[in-house]
């Protein structure tokens, strides 16, 4: 296969390359197809150019030149390899987030075929002063699953990505189970002072602790899913937007599962029922009823009725509910996520086998479960040899 040289102008030259003939499928009739590519410089420079590009075409590793840049391949990218139904609307937020706020405004006016490995390098270091390890880790996954997918539709001859020294981490044992975490005692104290708060509060958080829901799994729990004759729930749903029309998904690893419930928690999901049935009747013309099991109350509107009874708002749940009570229980401070946390270690530090927390947590693998709660795994060897030591030598 051969290409052609054509001058333009002083220093410019069109370089042509032959990819042979193809059916026209509306005459029928065999058309010629040609690329045409602008270069500037000298002859000898445009002739050696035309031959590496003939070689490239030759071996099926032509790349055709392409003014788009990083951020309108992410953009284009993103729409088309992650938004739903290819992945979860959850994902595709995630995603498109992180290009927003961290890849775009970085490298995104650089040209996609002139990304070196340099510019990521640098655009990883410069966010390494303000990106916790493990977000800079997912950044860095996004922008190299954008690039592997423009090697794929052949507009990069690589993945820049993959040549990158010190590629960031996520630290490993998940430190944040350890210190994200309460006592049994501490636990304890603070359902006493969320009991004090009212039965909404008392219902949710002992449910957070007992459980380890995802807080929006809780956000999502409706009343059919929980069976207080037989003290347990079903988790099928989790709240992806709340407002005046919710909007629910599958929860994380897309499979329902039951969890059995301790019998001062159902109580308390009982209380809470009835007290919010009354709250249904006293302001029935106002309630947005979506048979939610946790809803806004009266006194979280602050202003009006507008919103009683729609979904939990979660992304501020930790500083106006978690927070007020952890500061009255006097317990040392985590986050909302911290009690699914505290649910895991204190189950698997009293012995329950990781498998059964496995299914609690709603983890797909064990190998999550055994990889975040390790740390409580050592004292259950030392429990482990002592049981068998009674039973080998009595």
């Amino acid at each position: 296969m051969r290409g052609s040289l054509r001058q333009r102008g002083e220093k410019t030259w069109h370089l042509i390359l032959e990819f042979g003939y193809r059916c026209d499928p509306e005459t029928g009739k065999s058309k010629r197809i040609q690329k045409f590519i602008t270069f500037h410089g000298t002859k000898q420079q445009a002739e050696t150019r035309l031959n590496e590009l003939t070689l490239d075409v030759q071996h099926d590793m032509f790349i055709e030149p392409d003014k788009r840049t990083v951020g309108e391949w992410l953009d284009t990218w993103v729409n088309l390899a992650i938004k739903p139904p290819r992945r979860t609307q959850r994902a595709y937020d995630t995603y498109r987030s992180v290009i927003a706020l961290h890849l775009k405004p970085a490298i995104g006016d650089l040209r996609l075929q002139g990304l070196r490995v340099l510019d990521v390098e640098k655009f990883l270091a410069d966010k390494a002063d303000t990106l916790a390890p493990a977000t800079l880790e997912k950044v860095f996954t996004v922008l190299s699953s954008a690039l592997k997918s423009a090697v794929r539709d052949r507009l990069v001859a690589r993945n820049v990505a993959t040549a990158v020294a010190n590629k960031p981490h996520a630290p490993e044992g998940h430190p944040e189970a350890i210190s994200n975490c309460w006592s049994a005692d501490e636990a304890a104290a603070f359902l006493v002072v969320a009991r004090a708060a009212g039965p909404q509060p008392d219902a949710f958080f002992a449910l957070a602790l007992d459980s380890g829901m995802r807080k929006s799994e809780l956000a999502g729990l409706q009343w059919p899913d929980v069976d207080l004759g037989q003290g347990r729930i079903v988790v099928q749903r989790q709240l992806l937007t709340g407002g005046e029309v919710p909007v629910f998904i599958q929860p994380k690893g897309k499979r329902a599962r039951t969890i059995e419930l301790a019998p001062e928690t159902i109580d308390r999901l009982k209380a809470h029922r009835a007290h919010q049935a009354a709250l249904k009747m006293r302001h029935r013309r106002h309630y947005h009823d979506h048979g939610l099991v946790f809803a806004k109350p009266w006194n979280d509107l602050g202003r009006t009725l507008a919103t009683i009874g729609q979904p939990l708002q979660i992304n501020n749940l930790g500083e106006r509910e978690l927070a007020p009570l952890i500061a009255a229980a006097k317990v040392r401070p985590i986050s909302l996520h911290g009690l699914r946390h505290t649910c895991a270690t204190l189950l698997l530090a009293a012995g329950v086998p990781s498998r059964v927390v496995q299914e609690r947590l709603g983890h797909k693998k064990i190998e999550t479960t055994l990889t975040v709660y390790g740390h409580v795994l050592p004292g259950q060897q030392r429990e482990a040899a002592n049981r068998l030591a009674a039973l080998l030598y009595r």
